[in-house]
């Protein structure tokens, strides 16, 4: 047999989005828009509606709704945004076992999507207690003095209302990887928190349909996938987009991925911070459960409001960071002027370079002249390396926070400045400043071996989720902390400013 060669883009490129089919604890149909007749049906519709597949294609709608419900439901699709997904939700019964149904309807590539669950029957006071818990929640996360604290009561409250066995809060670092940052759990289960997990667990697609549909549920782990009928829209003749769908049929290696972890059921909130993806809460239980739409729909408010919260700390933190480099700025400029150098005056007096953003060490390098603070490379290290970025012709602006992959460097280099920003600022003497950051020498935990093996199949080799959950560890050699974008943006800042300084006393001399 010919040797294949398996790498992570097999899982980047399973098409999540198009299963052909759902989870059993729900029915979904696709319908036309413009008569609502029915294109396709899961073939477990019998088990909630007393229909067949076969009625429903005869009969639409009719074969299990009433007159008044399907006209409620062609209101329900009219304010549907099909731009958007825009879920929409009401309450049907079957009107042949009068089955009570929650209903969530969608407009999407062309289609009307109906799902329905069973509805959990309604208690007056459970509901009045329930509001009070998730209102109490929504103040705690308010009031927490810090994000460390936010994050950790959004698990705590979390757990409470949907009462799973563990609730984390993951968030994705710059380059893909998650970290558990909060955790609560039952006791005696294995600790999560502060385990790292590779980009591949959760890939690109399965990244963008968080975003589309912002919670998620699989109450039974494993389940046998429900097929729809037929499994190609006969409209489309392709496959129908279930991206925004909550009863979508997940991918089996993500199922038995939950497996090799013990979960029986989870359940997802996506955080979202100005549209884009900041981290999920992940809930897992270690026995089937079912999350119904009510409590679902507490989960995804506090979910918002812990995105909220989660964007008002971060920009009052870039806010209170931007404010204190102005002032800074500033005070540098002034000693710029009072020197006889300009530039040396920037690693030379109180406050210097180090104070406006946090790094080990910096230097400026003009002509012949080198001036550092804190731990920096050698003098000669520090003009092989300025040479090498003047040779590579970078940005006027350049950032990194592995030099290695832009130069040669050294043991000592690396140890010292694995993460580096240099400011060209000036050509005549070629003059730059520069700010370093140290190599990380971390020891990442990761949840599981990050290289996820490739095991052997009947149609030949594919990934598989990873069968041990033990910490690994992996040494991070060559790289420091990443820069932000708002030090990033402030070091350009102070770049323009040096060059209006120095051309401004040229024109002076």
């Amino acid at each position: 047999m010919k040797e294949e060669i398996v790498n992570l883009d097999n899982c980047a490129r399973e098409p999540i989005h198009i299963p052909g089919a759902i989870q059993p604890h729900g029915v979904l149909l696709v319908l036309e828009e413009l008569d609502l007749k029915v294109v396709q049906v899961s073939e477990n519709i019998h088990d909630f509606v007393d229909a067949t597949p076969e009625q429903c294609e005869a009969e639409g709608l009719r074969a299990f709704l009433d007159a008044e419900q399907i006209g409620r439901l062609q209101r329900a699709f009219a304010i549907s945004d099909p731009r958007e997904g825009n879920p929409v939700q009401l309450q049907l019964s079957s009107k042949k076992n009068g089955l009570l149904l929650d209903g969530v309807v969608h407009r999407h590539d062309g289609f009307c999507v109906l799902e329905l669950e069973p509805n959990a029957p309604p208690n007056t006071h459970y509901f009045r207690d329930f509001y009070k818990t998730v209102s109490a929640a929504t103040n705690r996360l308010q009031i927490a003095a810090k994000l460390s604290e936010v994050l950790e009561a959004a698990a705590e409250e979390l757990r409470t209302i949907c009462g799973f066995d563990r609730v984390m809060i993951y968030r994705f670092s710059a380059s893909g990887e998650g970290e558990v940052v909060a955790e609560s759990k039952v006791e005696g289960a294995e600790p999560y928190l502060g385990l790292w997990y590779p980009a591949s667990d959760i890939p690109e697609q399965a990244r963008r349909l968080y975003l589309l549909t912002p919670i998620r549920v699989i109450p039974e782990v494993p389940y046998t996938p429900v097929q729809l009928v037929p499994v190609i829209n006969p409209v489309s003749q392709r496959p129908t987009d279930l991206s925004y769908t909550s009863l979508r049929s997940v991918s089996p290696i993500h199922c038995e991925y939950l497996v090799n972890m013990g979960v029986s059921a989870s359940m997802s909130v996506s955080i979202v911070r100005e549209g884009k993806l900041w981290g999920l809460v992940s809930c897992h239980h270690f026995s089937p459960r079912f999350i119904p739409f009510e409590t679902r729909n507490a989960c995804l408010f506090l979910g918002q409001v812990l995105s909220g919260e989660i964007t008002r700390r971060e920009v009052e933190a870039e806010a209170a960071f931007s404010a204190q480099a102005i002032g800074l700025e500033a005070k540098l400029l002034e000693l710029m002027a009072a020197s006889p150098n300009p530039l040396l005056g920037l690693v030379t007096g109180s406050p210097n370079l180090l104070d406006l953003i946090p790094c080990g060490g910096a230097a400026v390098v003009t002509g012949d002249k080198f001036q550092a603070v804190g731990i920096t490379p050698s003098l000669e290290d520090t003009r092989a390396l300025v040479r090498s970025l003047r040779e590579a012709h970078v940005p006027a602006t350049f950032t990194t926070r592995s030099i290695r992959n832009h130069y040669d460097a050294s043991r000592d280099v690396l140890e010292t400045a694995s993460g580096v920003i240099a400011l060209k600022v000036k050509t005549d003497p070629e003059s730059y400043v520069l700010f370093f950051r140290p190599e990380v020498a971390q020891t990442v935990h990761w949840g599981g071996d990050p290289t996820k093996p490739a095991m052997m199949s009947d149609d030949g080799f594919r990934l598989s989720p990873r069968k041990s959950f033990a910490v690994w560890k992996e040494k991070v050699e060559g790289t420091s902390a990443p820069w932000s974008a708002n030090e990033i943006r402030v070091a350009d800042e102070l770049r323009k400013l040096i060059i209006a300084v120095t051309a401004k006393r040229n024109l002076v001399a």
